[in-house]
């Protein structure tokens, strides 16, 4: 009986764990990816803390549109009041802190935030189509030799398909390609 208890118990804590966990596995990937697989969590070891040689300007994590500045983990609120009205907002139960993850869909792009102290900040900035680009032009559907030649070649490379570029203190410029040509550009700020 004893024994019988024990396991139960064990068997409760390892699919309350499980369960809790998976809230937090999108952070960073996109808008609606799976759990962080081995690839993105060795990317978010390579840009933790690394203030040494980045390759790019912190600058260069600053997304611009419409002579809106959205900085990474800058106070939201003053940016989407720049940016307008989002053609969606979803909100969830945050990984980082208490309070809620928010999702700001605009035609183009989206922003997401954390909270942190209370106020929401801005996490990442995901471009998913052409015609937004970066400060050094590039955009959905440059190529990569476009991007190695805009931002240099001191960039991170998970599974061919990912170059991340390090501006230290957790802020991130990332290229998603797939055929050589660029899929997705992220702006992340590793929480």
């Amino acid at each position: 009986m004893k024994r019988s208890m024990i396991i139960i118990l064990a068997a409760v804590m390892i699919l309350t764990m499980a369960f809790s966990l998976t809230g937090c596995g999108s952070q960073g990937s996109g808008s609606d990816t799976p759990a962080p697989t081995e690839a993105q969590a060795t990317e978010a070891q390579a840009t933790e803390g690394s203030d040494a040689e980045t390759g790019i300007a912190v600058d260069d994590t600053t997304f611009t549109y419409n002579g809106v500045s959205v900085a990474l983990d800058a106070e939201l609120e003053p940016v989407i009041s720049a940016l307008g009205d989002a053609d969606d907002v979803k909100s969830e139960l945050s990984c980082h802190g208490e309070g809620d993850d928010k999702t700001y869909t605009y035609g183009g792009f989206i922003v997401k935030s954390y909270p942190k102290d209370g106020v929401d900040r801005v996490l990442e900035v995901l471009i998913n189509d052409a015609g937004i680009p970066t400060s050094k032009g590039i955009e959905v559907g440059s190529s990569l030799d476009d991007v190695i030649a805009a931002y240099g070649d001191v960039y991170t490379t998970i599974a061919n398909k990912r170059y991340v570029y390090n501006a230290g203190g957790g802020k991130t410029l990332r290229f998603v390609v797939e055929d050589n040509a660029v899929v997705q550009i992220d702006y992340y700020f590793n929480v």
